[in-house]
């Protein structure tokens, strides 16, 4: 504890974090409100982690049309954004497609 209030131990770097879920949580078509991202950006923020990164595959319980086209965008959104992070530099996070 500091004067500033509780600080956290860790270090600021970015974080990634992976959600599933058998319905839609955003969207125009969500089936309930999305209670897990703003309860998990609280708690790391706790420990220390502000710079959090957020990728979901929602409606996994829909059947397999609904899984395969969640897994092409996830895919293309992983992509774009750690290429995102590699412009501009020498960087090998992405294996070679």
């Amino acid at each position: 504890m500091t004067k500033d209030g509780k600080q956290g131990t860790l270090r600021d770097r970015p974080g990634f974090v992976a959600v599933s879920s058998g319905r839609k949580f955003s969207g125009e078509h969500a089936r309930q409100l999305d209670f897990l991202t703003p309860y998990l950006k609280l708690i790391l923020c706790t420990t220390g982690l502000h710079d959090l990164t957020f990728f979901s595959v929602e409606g996994t319980g829909a059947g397999p049309k609904v899984v395969a086209e969640a897994t092409r965008k996830i895919d293309q959104a992983l992509q774009a954004h750690f290429v995102s992070l590699c412009l501009g530099s020498e960087c090998n996070l992405l294996p070679s497609l």
